[in-house]
């Protein structure tokens, strides 16, 4: 019998997946301390999946995965979507918006003597 170990969170469904597909696997309940660090892991590997898609459709189905795990963390952590909001339009404010499309190459240092 092979063995795949996985360590990372999956959604809720997964186990009965995995048993439908005649297998068996263990889970367990994860604290919230541990659950938010591990939502902070799955977001990394969901952008990661979205920097790897090739294709518009991959491309929808990983930012669906990736705003999914977004939703899990705010809920978690009771941040609303009128905070996050408020934290871009300050941030846009302050330092832009990506509409340009601008590329930095590099940033020198002048000498001012």
């Amino acid at each position: 019998m092979k063995k795949i170990i996985h360590n990372k969170l999956v959604r809720d469904k997964i186990p009965k997946i995995i048993q439908m597909d005649n297998k068996r696997c263990k889970v367990s309940i994860l604290q919230k301390t541990d659950y938010i660090t591990q939502l902070k892991k799955k977001l990394i590997e969901e952008a990661q999946e979205v920097q790897e898609a090739s294709t518009k459709q991959e491309i929808i189905l990983e930012l669906a995965d990736l705003l999914e795990v977004m939703h899990a963390l705010k809920a978690s952590l009771h941040i609303t979507d009128a905070d996050i909001e408020e934290a871009r339009k300050t941030k846009a404010h302050q330092n832009g918006t990506f509409t340009n499309h601008l590329f930095l190459e590099y940033v020198e240092e002048i000498d001012n003597e």
